[in-house]
């Protein structure tokens, strides 16, 4: 997951879909200062067919 601009997420957030169903929460946060990454533990373990489903979604921190 990767930040929109220069703030910064603090670890132990939690990160939803656009519905507000929590995925997991940011563990890690790295990368350039300008437009951070954010490494995301989910909640649960995902089916091989969740985890498509959220790679390139839109996720965002509550």
């Amino acid at each position: 997951m990767r930040a929109n601009g220069p703030e910064v997420t603090p670890e132990r957030s939690r990160v939803a879909d656009d519905r507000g169903n929590v995925h997991g929460v940011v563990v890690r946060v790295f990368g350039p200062v300008a437009r951070p990454y954010y490494s995301v533990r989910p909640r649960r373990a995902l089916t091989p067919a969740e985890g498509l489903r959220i790679i390139g979604s839109t996720l965002w921190v509550e």
